[in-house]
């Protein structure tokens, strides 16, 4: 693939991946990642994931800060800020393809237990939050995919479509944030990666624009639905694509 057709499918994958993460507040990297991994390495791929998502998540949080419930996920987003330095540390040591394997197998099986209709009876909201954010955190260091453990505990919990909305995207936030340092000084930041990032910075601007005019189309069982199925297909490709099926 040439430099215009590489660019051009760059463009064209943070556009919708934009466009989901402005919508429901995760869900970039599990467009993103399956089809970047098709044109970039994986250790590029990552780092330009984790910093668009940044920029999506602090736009989505300053617009619903109002929703913000700090008090009741402070201790998610703690276990994720010391978990992404770990991860980070199994992308530069792990082989991509066993990191995407695995991520995908747990992502579909935890999206298809909530299709079902299941939940998971919770007897301390502590130590499952602790559970997800340190999941949370070292699936974001390492792949980029950080999203689907906080959203399946966020909805178990029962919170509104706003609220799941304003948290994960500030956990995004930090989380993000933290796993860009661990990236910088893991030598996993260049020349070649900001170019790319310069050039579809573009697609991401629009992409995250159309979801914030979208979001309010969606009722709150649709809301739900939709991002469950996201996570299950995008689950099922990320685990083939590791499994080399495609």
């Amino acid at each position: 693939m040439n430099e215009f057709a590489l660019l051009a499918a760059g463009m064209a994958i943070i556009l919708a991946a934009s466009f989901v993460q402005s919508l429901t507040s995760f869900g970039f990297a599990l467009i993103a990642l399956p089809l970047l991994s098709l044109f970039l390495p994986l250790h590029q791929a990552v780092p330009v994931i984790v910093i668009f998502s940044l920029f999506v998540c602090l736009g989505v949080a300053i617009s619903n800060r109002r929703d913000i419930r700090l008090r009741q996920i402070w201790l998610l987003i703690l276990a994720g800020v010391i978990a992404a330095p770990f991860g980070t540390y199994l992308l530069l040591v792990v082989r991509g393809e066993v990191l995407k394997a695995a991520t995908g197998v747990l992502i579909t099986l935890f999206a298809a237990l909530m299709l079902l209709g299941r939940t998971f009876p919770i007897r301390s909201e502590r130590t499952a939050f602790v559970t997800a954010g340190l999941l949370s955190g070292l699936l974001n260091g390492s792949i980029s995919v950080s999203g689907p453990p906080l959203a399946l505990i966020l909805s178990n919990q029962g919170m509104s479509k706003q609220a799941v909305r304003a948290n994960l995207a500030l956990n995004g936030v930090i989380l993000n944030t933290v796993s860009v340092i661990s990236f910088a000084a893991a030598g996993l930041l260049n020349r070649e990666t900001g170019g790319f990032l310069g050039w579809t910075f573009p697609a991401m601007l629009l992409g995250a624009w159309l979801g914030v005019k979208a979001v309010n189309r969606f009722d709150e069982r649709l809301f739900k639905g939709v991002s469950l199925w996201l996570i299950l297909v995008s689950g099922i490709w990320t685990a083939l694509s590791g499994f080399g099926r495609v």
